[in-house]
């Protein structure tokens, strides 16, 4: 003898009815729900993030948008895009400039491809400086002396700032 049970045997106008189906619904949200948290909890624990806006258009993209510096796993600050035209101005830049001579000065550091080479340059380290808004073409200047202006963002006024800031504390060094 068989026990029938009603809820054993559903029929199909009915199945969206039974507990059981909204038990796995509950059940399939609570765990899309969970999976979300828990990505969520990963990337506030690594502080890791899923975007990353770029400096250059200010948009916001997925960090696969990003490449990575050449010389460490850091992403870098403006989009795969951006880079892109980036570096083809300062291709363009090289190519009608070309590389300064062998007793080239850096303007600012006063060095020369020798000096720096000895403190840890590479030879021939000149690069290509730039307007960044209008693209034409300033000088060369040497590798650390570029990053430094570039460090500023080309701001006449923060790098005055940084020049006072230096002055005032010199006498404490």
């Amino acid at each position: 003898m068989t026990n029938s049970n009603s809820s054993a045997t559903l029929r199909t106008s009915n199945l969206y009815e039974h507990p059981w189906y909204t038990q796995l619904q509950l059940l399939d949200d609570s765990m899309t729900s969970e999976l979300k948290l828990q990505q969520k909890h990963r990337q506030d624990q690594t502080g890791q993030k899923s975007t990353k806006t770029c400096n250059k258009c200010s948009r916001t993209l997925p960090l696969q948008s990003f490449g990575r510096h050449s010389s460490s796993n850091y992403l870098r600050p403006e989009c795969r895009e951006c880079n892109n035209k980036l570096g083809k101005i300062r291709q363009n830049l090289r190519k009608r400039y070309g590389l300064p001579g062998e007793s080239y000065q850096c303007p600012i550091c006063l060095r020369t491809a020798d000096e720096l080479q000895g403190i840890g340059g590479k030879a021939g380290v000149w690069v290509v400086d730039h307007d960044h808004n209008t693209d034409t073409f300033r000088g060369h200047l040497c590798h650390s002396c570029n990053r430094g202006v570039g460090c500023f963002h080309d701001n006449v006024s923060e790098l005055s700032r940084a020049i006072n800031y230096l002055q005032t504390h010199a006498s404490k060094i």
